[in-house]
């Protein structure tokens, strides 16, 4: 693989970890009141992605949500604990 196809790669993977942070966060401010702390994307692939939002909810540790971001534009939808389960621990 020469190193311009390589950037390219890194470049579109970023964009779109970059657009499914942007398009959770558009949701979760639809959805809360709260001020988000920040977007991580748990998991990507090429039908979608899973994003988790923490933010602070008047205790420590902050709370979580986490949304599934699909990339063909569909409507983004928030996900309960048990869906992520195996991507995230009760760290609580």
């Amino acid at each position: 693989m020469k190193w311009f196809e390589l950037l390219r790669n890194w470049h579109d993977s970023k964009r779109s970890r970059r657009d499914a942070c942007e398009r959770a966060l558009t949701e979760f401010g639809r959805t809360h009141d709260a001020a988000p702390m920040g977007p991580h994307v748990l998991r990507i692939d090429a039908h979608e992605a899973v994003v988790r939002v923490m933010f602070m909810a008047g205790r420590i540790p902050a709370e979580r949500c986490w949304y599934v971001v699909p990339r063909d534009g569909g409507a983004v939808r928030e996900l309960v604990f048990d869906d992520v389960k195996g991507l995230e621990s009760p760290w609580r």
